[in-house]
């Protein structure tokens, strides 16, 4: 997000002078991690950056790490040492388990001890996986970087030809035609991860999906699976709610997150599905007026759980009341 980001506030600084300095001294140094990430982390050169550990993505104890994560048996002198913090400030039946905890810490220990280098890690990596979410963001930040590089006189034909093909490898490789969204790829297994979540539909928010397939994303969002208009619900579930693992609690396996809202009511305006786009901009205001800055919420009460006096929740906000 952060080209995406770095422009936003470009775009939208006070004072333009200083806005540009700044746009200026971000600029290489933008281009340099996005480099990296195609450097080091698509090993295939498919251009789909692949990721060691379910926190790069940010949907920490999503489903779509349950098989990648379950191969992953470890002895107990393999589980490092650690103490969890987030099981004191939220409910533990609303978090990762300790068994998926055990998982994360042996993988930061794994990265550890190969001294964090990407040619160490990528060939005997026990997790390495194509997320639909992170490549879709990293495409949409490639065309905010064209469009940095052209603001500063820059050539941007580096960053559109990457983004083009990172589009084409998502719409391509990540498309799930039986269910109408988007998945991800275990590179280690070397098979698709059939796990429905809410990520999937934020290709819309890169602009990827032609017409015909944002239309049947549109008739899956719009449905029971996640939260249909005629429902009494708020959309949009982190997860299938038909699935026999559904929580409408546990963090990222059913949990409203206005993230994830924000990015999706984005795509569907997009693609002019503009009467679902205007119920999760409801959504995004009413769950905070109502509830609280919670960190995510029931898709079914609205009650907010996990951490409270959220950030990105009162920025995004923020962000819907002031368009």
């Amino acid at each position: 997000m952060h080209a995406t980001a770095a422009l936003h506030l470009y775009r939208h600084a006070p004072h333009a002078q200083r806005a540009r300095e700044f746009l200026e001294w971000l600029f290489p140094r933008l281009a340099a991690w996005h480099a990296y990430l195609y450097r080091e982390r698509d090993p295939q050169g498919e251009g789909l950056v692949a990721l060691y550990h379910p926190w790069e993505s940010g949907q920490d104890n999503s489903p779509i790490w349950d098989a990648a994560l379950q191969r992953i048996q470890l002895r107990p002198d393999q589980i490092p040492a650690y103490r969890r913090v987030d099981t004191t400030i939220v409910a533990a039946a609303e978090r990762p388990t300790n068994a998926e905890y055990d998982r994360y810490s042996y993988l930061v220990s794994f990265f550890a001890e190969r001294n964090y280098e990407d040619a160490r890690i990528s060939g005997e990596a026990p997790l390495l996986v194509q997320d639909v979410l992170f490549n879709t963001l990293l495409c949409h930040a490639d065309r905010d970087l064209a469009a940095i590089a052209r603001e500063l006189g820059e050539d941007p034909r580096p960053f559109e030809q990457r983004a083009e093909q990172s589009a084409r490898a998502i719409d391509g490789k990540l498309w799930d035609d039986e269910h109408g969204i988007y998945i991800n790829f275990d590179l280690v297994a070397g098979v698709p991860i059939h796990a429905h979540v809410a990520a999937g539909f934020l290709p819309l928010f890169a602009g990827i999906p032609g017409m015909e397939r944002a239309r049947r994303m549109y008739h899956y969002l719009n449905s029971p699976s996640f939260c249909a208009l005629d429902e009494q619900c708020y959309p949009v579930p982190s997860y299938d709610r038909q699935a026999d693992d559904f929580s409408p609690v546990r963090y990222w396996r059913g949990p409203v997150w206005i993230n994830i809202d924000w990015m999706l009511y984005q795509g569907l305006k997009r693609y002019g599905f503009d009467e679902y786009a205007g119920r999760i901009r409801r959504t995004i205001i009413e769950l905070p007026e109502r509830h609280g800055f919670y960190e995510y919420f029931d898709p079914l009460t609205g009650q907010g759980h996990g951490a409270s006096d959220f950030s990105w929740t009162a920025a995004l906000l923020i962000e819907v009341l002031l368009e």
